[in-house]
């Protein structure tokens, strides 16, 4: 980050205060006159919080974003989810030596905040914190199907106003309809044989509320194994969707 990028701490909290009691958002120049700071000052300002997705520009507007609220509702939706799936998972992977993969939808990727290895003899090479992409991961192939930024009202209009090249949209629409046809959405590491399978997990009144995938070595062209691995995964979707229709998010 440059040096004196955000010219004071206290100028972006008043900056957030002020956006954040203005629901019709305000312009460049209206911030400038209602904090009376310069045109510099205030570019540097909105450039900042912009990238960190605390400001939002729509048009020639500006507004709050929802990026703290978003971090705290993943940290909580994480630890219900995680409570949720964790003794289904586990008795999953009782007999097999594989990894399963918790993510949860974010910012045109999938956010990893679970990782569990069945065997120390093969440890998956993605850990919490990951961001997989929307082309080369089955949880991305997932999000592509079944998030509402890609439904089919929505998925032109988010190719074309919040995706950029060099994004392929003929190929996201590829995996978007064939995660759909199968029901589950599939990827290969090549360099270690592993073939990573996702499927959705829908709770709140059919939200996708996360993504659980596992990690299969030597299976590539296994339709048959791909297929029961696929249904033991809905199984424990389905469970978990089951259990959201008595509990609540604390």
């Amino acid at each position: 980050m440059e040096r004196y990028l955000i010219p004071s701490v206290f100028q972006a909290i008043q900056l957030c205060d002020l956006l954040a009691k203005e629901v019709n958002g305000l312009s460049a120049a209206d911030i400038e006159e209602a904090l009376s700071l310069p045109q510099s000052t205030v570019f540097r300002l909105l450039r900042t919080l912009i990238s960190e997705r605390v400001v939002q520009k729509r048009g020639k507007r500006y507004f709050h974003g929802n990026r703290i609220y978003e971090i705290s509702a993943t940290n909580a939706e994480g630890r219900y989810l995680q409570r949720l799936l964790a003794p289904a998972v586990a008795s999953l992977l009782a007999n097999c030596d594989c990894s399963v993969i918790v993510s949860v939808p974010s910012e045109f990727s999938a956010f990893i905040i679970d990782v569990i290895d069945r065997s120390p003899n093969r440890i998956s090479s993605f850990r919490p914190g990951t961001r997989l992409s929307l082309l080369d991961s089955a949880p991305g192939h997932v999000m592509l199907a079944y998030h509402p930024d890609f439904t089919d009202s929505n998925f032109k209009s988010t190719m074309r106003d919040k995706l950029t090249p060099p994004f392929d949209s003929s190929l996201a629409l590829k995996h978007r309809t064939q995660t759909c046809t199968r029901g589950f959405a599939i990827s290969y590491f090549h360099p270690n044989n592993t073939t990573m399978l996702a499927i959705p997990v829908f709770i709140h009144h059919g939200e996708l509320a996360a993504i659980l995938a596992i990690e299969l070595p030597n299976v590539e062209r296994d339709t048959q194994v791909l297929q029961t691995w696929g249904n033991k995964l809905k199984m424990v979707a389905r469970l978990a969707s089951a259990s959201t229709k008595t509990e609540k998010v604390v």
